[in-house]
């Protein structure tokens, strides 16, 4: 497989010479990146099998919900919702939480990851743009299970290095694809946890048949072996028992921060 750098790539539909949401975050984060000053102390390894805690278990794909304030796509969403409370109202249904770190253009932070570790026993998705080692290291430290790593961002060796970092620090990263490209190129690596994400990062829009479609390509047997995570535009019970049944898994953050009661919301769609 070829050193791809999809950050260097042009999304659909993008002029070539002007950058895409996802190269822009993508600078912004590897100069935030330069700036980690980390503890001497090492990190502890992480004792949660994420990927255990995502296999499927029933009718339904299981949960991994998601904090998340503001978004490139939708703006504003709960701006004001504290960590502690999005703890609370999605603890009773969600098999992990992601928690989004990003501060420019998501309104995270990583004091969010730090509080819901210290609230939650379950496994924590650090979500972010991963574009550095130095921010794996940087997401245990904060009590992170696992992190993000997307596809588009990265070149074989960089997803290679950092997952190797992650599975050294007890953390089995989420790799995420946006085309089959992405895809081709995910499975040719040594990945346990496949997302597959209906929004396109460079426009940021949706096309609801992505996950099924993409999904269809892996062979069978490399299906049965991934945990397999369908991400961006779900909202309705209806959907995710649409869902294919070698999906384990959903990330919702958006469908229930759009929401005027948010707990109301995950109970009509998980409870």
């Amino acid at each position: 497989m070829s050193e791809v750098h999809g950050s260097t790539g042009t999304g659909a539909g993008k002029d070539a010479a002007t950058p895409s949401v996802l190269e822009k975050i993508n600078a912004e984060s590897r100069a935030r990146a330069a700036q980690i000053q980390l503890p001497d102390t090492p990190s502890e390894k992480s004792a949660i099998d994420f990927a255990a805690a995502l296999r499927r278990r029933g009718a339904m794909p299981q949960l991994i919900a998601e904090l998340k304030r503001r978004s490139p796509s939708k703006g504003s969403l709960k701006e004001g919702l504290p960590a502690a409370d999005a703890v609370r109202i999605y603890e009773p249904y969600a098999a992990a939480l992601s928690i989004l770190t990003e501060p420019n253009h998501f309104h995270g932070s990583l004091d969010d990851l730090r509080e819901a570790r210290s609230l939650t026993p379950l496994p924590l998705l650090r979500k972010d743009f991963i574009v550095d080692e130095k921010q794996i290291d940087e997401a245990r430290h904060a009590g992170a299970s696992s992190f993000l790593l997307i596809v588009a961002s990265l070149t074989d060796d960089e997803l290679k290095r950092f997952t190797t970092r992650g599975r050294e620090l007890g953390m089995e990263p989420l790799v995420e694809v946006l085309t089959e490209e992405d895809l081709q190129r995910a499975l040719a690596l040594d990945i346990r946890i496949l997302g597959i994400n209906n929004r396109n990062l460079h426009t940021l829009e949706i096309d609801m048949n992505r996950c099924p479609s993409l999904a269809a390509r892996i062979p069978t047997a490399r299906r049965e072996e991934l945990v397999l995570v369908a991400e961006s535009g779900y909202s309705t019970r209806d959907e995710l028992l649409a869902l294919p049944h070698h999906f384990d898994a959903v990330l919702m953050g958006t469908g229930f921060m759009q929401a005027t009661d948010p707990a109301a919301k995950i109970k009509e769609v998980f409870g």
